[in-house]
């Protein structure tokens, strides 16, 4: 017999969620929580799904959060079970990811909601946490749902975010800043076998800036990386114009500032070899960096309950995009709790049955507060 939380993400694996689709599971998570007594829920615009859990009033609101949309390949998962890592895990059949990220965190909340007491006489008062449970939308592609939540909505003190890659134990309390940028390159077109010379090769151009800018880990905490390019209409036409897409993190402000002065002279010097032509670059911050210290209240009660449970705990900071991000610039204190998963958006991704079942309890006690 597997546990509940493993049940319910048997459940919830092959529930189709692609960002920007994700009504199916929505729903599937407001009937399920509505069938626990739970039906203060609200939908946003944006398809937010926030449900409110009535609680001790004399405990801090705590908030916790998983998003509902998933990388592609998300659509026909088929989750199985086997020990191919040493112990038991839940994967894919292989042509899909598995979806851990983030139905871990999903499956989680719904397992811990089912386990609370929700007393409705006035002389039976509920003794957990009072609680506002977020799933938020479009997170894959840029953290669009919780981006576009109205923060007045909000009163938690601070939250938990059940979306963490790694072991359960991991406290990820710090994240990066990122940018994404775009250099254009506009060259001048002609017939690549009649007069070629008369042309300007934008992609020339291109290859040029790609050649000299710094990308990979440049730092501890600073990565960059060219991800896509594009241009040119025909063979036998010179390209009159190519595009440059990337993205930069960092946890500093002095080096992200000193790089972005750095891609920017790098296109400024590139254009003057081709003259005629123009390369802009064009940067756009995404979100800022976060970071919870160690002694705040929602680290060190995540850390007595892992210890509690002789679950091994470590602060790592992580190098992602999470809902934590906006809640943080929200004002609400924020951490991502690692959920077991791993090789995450891709079609190895799998998750340890056994941290599963571990951070289901230590939420349910931080739900608790014991």
């Amino acid at each position: 017999m597997s546990a509940p939380v493993v049940d319910r993400f048997m459940q919830l694996a092959p529930i189709d969620n692609p960002s920007g689709g994700e009504a199916v599971i929505r729903d599937f998570l407001a009937s399920s929580l509505a069938k626990l007594g739970l039906d203060n829920q609200v939908i946003d615009a944006a398809g937010n799904l926030l449900v409110r859990v009535p609680g001790d009033p004399n405990k801090p609101t705590l908030l916790l959060s998983a998003h509902m949309d998933s990388v592609p390949p998300c659509h026909g998962i088929q989750p199985v079970q086997d020990a191919s890592e040493g112990r038991p895990v839940i994967r894919s059949a292989g042509k899909t990811i598995l979806g851990a990220d983030d139905k871990s965190g999903m499956a989680v909340i719904l397992e811990v909601m089912s386990r609370l007491k929700h007393p409705n006489s006035e002389n039976n008062p509920p003794s957990n946490h009072p609680l506002e449970l977020l799933f938020s939308t479009q997170e894959e592609v840029g953290l669009l749902g919780a981006k576009a939540l109205d923060r007045k909505q909000l009163k938690a003190d601070y939250a938990y975010v059940l979306d963490g890659e790694g072991s359960a134990g991991d406290i990820f309390t710090a994240g990066p800043t990122q940018y994404h940028f775009v250099i254009e390159c506009h060259g001048r077109a002609a017939h690549a076998g009649i007069a070629p010379e008369a042309g300007l090769s934008a992609i020339q151009m291109m290859a040029a800036v790609c050649a000299r800018l710094p990308q990979g880990r440049l730092g501890p905490e600073l990565t960059a990386n060219v991800g896509t390019i594009e241009g040119g209409k025909a063979t036998n036409v010179v390209a009159d114009f190519a595009k440059i897409r990337g993205e930069i993190r960092t946890h500093h402000e002095a080096p992200l500032k000193a790089l972005l002065q750095e891609y920017q002279e790098i296109c400024q010097q590139v254009n003057a070899n081709f003259p005629g032509g123009s390369i802009t670059f064009e940067p756009l911050r995404r979100y800022d960096a976060f970071s919870v210290s160690g002694d705040h209240v929602s680290v060190q009660k995540a850390q007595a309950v892992f210890e509690a449970n002789h679950i091994p705990n470590s602060l790592l900071s992580m190098n992602i995009g999470s809902d934590a991000h906006i809640l943080n610039q929200f004002g609400i204190p924020a951490v991502v709790l690692g959920m077991g998963f791993h090789f995450s958006h891709s079609l190895g991704e799998f998750i340890y049955v056994d941290e599963l079942q571990q951070i289901t309890e230590v939420v349910s006690q931080l739900v608790r507060g014991d």
